[in-house]
């Protein structure tokens, strides 16, 4: 069984694109938050109750959390579906890249697939980069980047994991095609050139919004520049230990005598 969710929402028409695609290669289960829950990093509902709601339209069936991405994968697995083997934990479609260390650890769609990762679980997080002038989307402009997700995934369930991997983060870029190469990548440290952007209400006060203009240039290998200036899909593996105990071993004598 697959595990599908998101952060931008129950009726997201990036997760109605993967969950119906995925679903021809495997049962699928959607549970993800009611509403729209991005840059929720890894927050978990600990002040209210959590409550969940069926959702059904045409040939679509979820489960909707009132609460963080975070909270659907951990409702999910000890509660929902604790007698269910699941396979994967499957992330997304995120509206928009999750692209570089600066998304990584803000994105409620890679901290999904994180949730998972932590509690034992093999997970993907993907996410498709878009114009700025793409306001209303529809499932249809999914579709391509879904058909590579369960392309992806049925990869995966037949090979499994790289050793030492936990998550894959995916992203597509703006035009994803069938024909679209797919890269290797490592994390860019940053996405934005000017991350917070200052501006002035009509009563001349000083307020911030947390968004800038992308960077134009990447390293080489990176996802941004994968994504954003080559055009093509970034894969980049990722081990949730970054503790090593050689390192522990060898950095303890630094703390002697403290």
């Amino acid at each position: 069984m697959l595990l599908v969710t998101n952060d931008d929402g129950v009726y997201s028409p990036g997760i109605i694109a993967l969950a119906k695609s995925l679903s021809k290669i495997s049962d699928v289960k959607v549970v993800a938050p009611k509403g729209a829950q991005s840059s929720a990093g890894m927050s978990i509902t600990f002040h209210r109750p959590v409550r969940i709601s069926n959702v059904k339209q045409r040939n679509y069936e979820a489960t909707a959390i009132g609460g963080t991405p975070a909270d659907c994968v951990f409702v999910s697995v000890h509660k929902l579906y604790s007698r269910r083997r699941i396979d994967m934990i499957v992330s997304g479609i995120n509206i928009g890249g999750n692209i570089s260390m600066q998304s990584f650890f803000s994105s409620g769609t890679v901290s999904a697939a994180m949730s998972g990762s932590i509690i034992g679980i093999k997970a993907v997080a993907f996410s498709k980069e878009i114009s700025s002038e793409d306001e209303f989307l529809t499932v249809r402009e999914f579709d391509t980047s879904a058909w590579w997700a369960a392309r992806i995934v049925s990869f995966l369930l037949k090979k499994g994991f790289p050793d030492g991997v936990d998550l894959l983060n995916v992203n597509f870029p703006v035009r994803t095609r069938k024909t679209t190469p797919v890269r290797i990548t490592r994390m860019a440290g940053e996405m934005f050139d000017d991350y917070v952007v200052e501006r002035r209400d009509p009563r001349g006060n000083r307020y911030f919004w947390l968004a800038g203009t992308k960077k134009v240039r990447a390293d080489q290998g990176t996802d941004l520049h994968t994504v954003l200036s080559k055009s093509e899909i970034s894969i980049t593996p990722i081990s949730i230990s970054s503790i090593h105990m050689d390192s522990v071993l060898r950095h303890e004598k630094f703390f002697d005598g403290m």
